[in-house]
């Protein structure tokens, strides 16, 4: 299975306390957190702190990596919907950088719009913590497969 499919499944299960996410690398270079999960409506909000080194020379996060908090959002929101026989991965993300991402905590919150049989279909939305303005959105379709 999944390592991250794991870990949610653990969040899932838990008391509703923030979550590290420990299973994958990049996504602990980002200081990501599990923050909030509904399996039955396949939503999920995700905490970020990029570090420094993701950071471009006018001190804001470079996009790709504004992206890859968003694909994280999205790839875990389908995630919850999916029992453990099966899984999910990106085919199309697109992604609207709406406006300069600084340096700090970032919120990112994936939903599912439609899962089928083999394809989800998915948005997500990026915020600074401490504002309610939008950063970035994305849409993105995936691939269902059984594991």
């Amino acid at each position: 299975m999944n390592s991250d499919h794991q870990l949610l499944l653990q969040f899932l299960a838990g008391d509703g306390a923030p979550m590290p996410v420990h299973s994958n690398p990049l996504a602990v270079d980002l200081g990501a957190t599990l923050l909030e999960a509904d399996a039955r409506t396949g939503s999920l909000t995700l905490g970020f702190e990029p570090g420094e080194r993701f950071l471009q020379g006018n001190g804001v996060i470079q996009g790709g990596i504004v992206a890859t908090m968003l694909d994280f959002a999205i790839a875990f929101a389908a995630l919850a919907r999916l029992p453990e026989t099966r899984s999910a991965v990106t085919v199309s993300l697109n992604v609207h950088l709406v406006k300069p991402a600084p340096a700090g905590r970032y919120v990112a919150r994936g939903t599912v719009q439609r899962m089928g049989g083999k394809l989800a279909f998915m948005q997500a939305e990026l915020r600074r913590a401490d504002q309610a303005d939008v950063v970035a959105s994305a849409t993105a379709v995936m691939a269902v497969l059984t594991v």
